[in-house]
């Protein structure tokens, strides 16, 4: 439910990992302590075990407090408020009633002096249990209303926008039938920005761009028959071509070439595009990019949707093989290449590529930096990428 991405989600995660390791290691040393006793083989006395199941009581409390924190923040995530009241009101009191009543429960049992101490440590867990069943049936009756009350919502939304695109038409109300697919979590893709992976804070961010963002960029289209014939006659080369894999996106999908890898040119591909890399260097003067690569997707592929971890890159994508039923989407909108034209997006929004047909796509894939990024950015970002700090700007 709690993003795992980022480092904030990862240390979350790895809290909750421990306290279900110190749940089973603590509840294991109870088993075992207990079984001792009852075997004669250490002479433990009852406060002793009584004391580490009351530890093994913490542990699942904050334990489940902490996946409930998580459930909460997936629920409230947009009204803030009701997240807060739903923790301080809701969670907290119920953990400490829990807790409570297996503690007083606990040392009530014991001044009885009970024959089974394990008996008398697992009644307050029961008695805990029940509280939180009810507690949990409480929270599924909150979640079943406001899922009623949001279903009821996007119905009258939805006869509303009848309503404009009857008199607007569907072009002028596209934002908010958008807004509106992602609010009730219907949207084809994710069009939200990315909320994992390095982000500079206050430089443009959407899905796609057009040329005139980076418009020395004009320089690909107006040499497009060149770079064509020299990507047909490097893709003649056999051991030019290397298979590219993403794990859990793509395992061979692509085919590619590199050109440019971290600014610089690739010794063992300059002899085979040497008009393509002086007019990458025409563009680098006035748009810096760090990356240039013949892409080849295969025939019959498709890429799963996933993002790119930094948000501060532009993909432009030349197309200079583009068979029919072969396509991309970039934050739920779909395009397609044409021969001798050039596609821009931002790769860190949700995005998936396929092509259909009987033959395989070839672009030239160049990652340019954002523009609005100062050169002093720009280094900075470069080294977090060499020293992989995060990793490196994928493909599609």
């Amino acid at each position: 439910m709690l993003s795992t991405y980022g480092i904030s989600g990862k240390k979350y995660l790895v809290f909750l990992l421990l306290c279900q390791l110190g749940f089973l290691v603590v509840g294991m040393l109870s088993t075992f302590l207990y079984v001792m006793k009852i075997d004669g083989v250490f002479d433990i006395s009852d406060s002793v075990i009584s004391f580490v199941f009351c530890l093994l009581y913490a542990i699942s409390a904050l334990w489940i407090g902490l996946f409930w924190e998580s459930f909460a923040k997936s629920i409230f995530s947009v009204y803030a408020s009701k997240k807060v009241i739903f923790q301080k009101w809701f969670i907290i009191p119920i953990l400490v009633l829990c807790l409570l009543g297996a503690y007083t429960t606990n040392g009530i049992l014991l001044t009885k002096k009970f024959g089974d101490i394990l008996i008398v440590n697992l009644s307050p867990l029961f008695l805990a249990g029940i509280l939180a069943t009810l507690a949990t049936l409480l929270l599924i009756g909150i979640a079943i209303r406001e899922i009623l009350k949001d279903r009821k919502t996007y119905i009258q939304s939805q006869s509303k926008l009848s309503e404009l695109r009857k008199k607007y038409g569907s072009e002028a109300l596209k934002r908010i039938e958008n807004s509106i697919a992602l609010a009730y979590n219907k949207p084809i893709a994710n069009p939200l920005p990315p909320s994992q992976g390095f982000t500079v804070i206050g430089i443009t961010s959407k899905p796609w761009y057009e040329i005139s963002d980076l418009p020395k960029v004009k320089l690909l289209e107006d040499n497009y028959k060149i770079i064509q014939q020299e990507a047909i006659q490097a893709r003649e080369i056999n051991t030019l071509l290397k298979p590219y894999y993403y794990p859990g996106v793509n395992m061979g999908g692509w085919d590619s070439i590199y050109l440019i890898q971290g600014g610089k040119k690739v010794d063992k591909t300059n002899t085979y595009f040497p008009k393509t890399l002086e007019i990458l260097e025409l563009i680098s003067n006035h748009t810096r990019l760090e990356t240039a690569e013949l892409l080849v997707l295969k025939p019959g592929e498709f890429v799963k949707p996933h993002r790119d971890p930094a948000s501060s890159f532009i993909i432009c994508q030349l197309g200079l093989s583009i068979p029919e039923n072969c396509g991309i989407s970039v934050g739920g909108e779909l395009r397609t290449w044409e021969e001798g034209k050039c596609l821009f997006f931002d790769p860190s929004y949700e995005h998936t590529v396929w092509n259909y047909s009987d033959k395989p796509r070839v672009v030239l894939l160049v990652v340019f930096y954002k523009p609005d990024l100062t050169n002093i950015e720009m280094d900075f970002v470069h080294l977090l990428d060499s020293d992989e700090l995060f990793e490196e700007v994928t493909i599609s």
